[in-house]
């Protein structure tokens, strides 16, 4: 059953775009179960081509360029978290990518605990 929904978010794009009337006709047509797999499965897809970015402050245009080239094909969402302080949290699929002073602090703290 697995491949059979795994075919239908394969079918649920048209020209590499999620396609909206195409994925409430399939929705319609699932059990519950079916379904929640379904939306499971889309998301994950989904998530394979989005780059999630958090900076604590807007971006330049020159940063965002960057960012963009490090991640070709992809679209990328910033978000701003001004607890950050600084630095750059990037989330890639399933890997995740932090650098920021508040990480930095974390674990220096966290080693002069250890020492005691």
């Amino acid at each position: 059953m697995a491949n059979i929904i795994q075919g239908l978010v394969v079918k649920s794009y048209k020209q590499d775009q999620l396609d909206p009337a195409v994925v409430d006709l399939i929705a319609n047509k699932l059990n519950r179960r079916q379904l929640k797999e379904y939306i499971k499965l889309l998301k994950k897809q989904e998530n394979k081509k989005q780059v999630f970015v958090t900076v604590p402050k807007t971006m330049t245009s020159e940063e965002r360029d960057m960012i963009q080239k490090l991640f070709t094909g992809k679209k990328i969402i910033y978000a701003i978290d001004p607890s950050m302080i600084s630095g750059i949290k990037i989330v890639d699929n399933d890997v995740e990518y932090e650098i920021s002073l508040n990480q930095i602090f974390q674990n220096l703290i966290a080693h002069v605990n250890n020492i005691d």
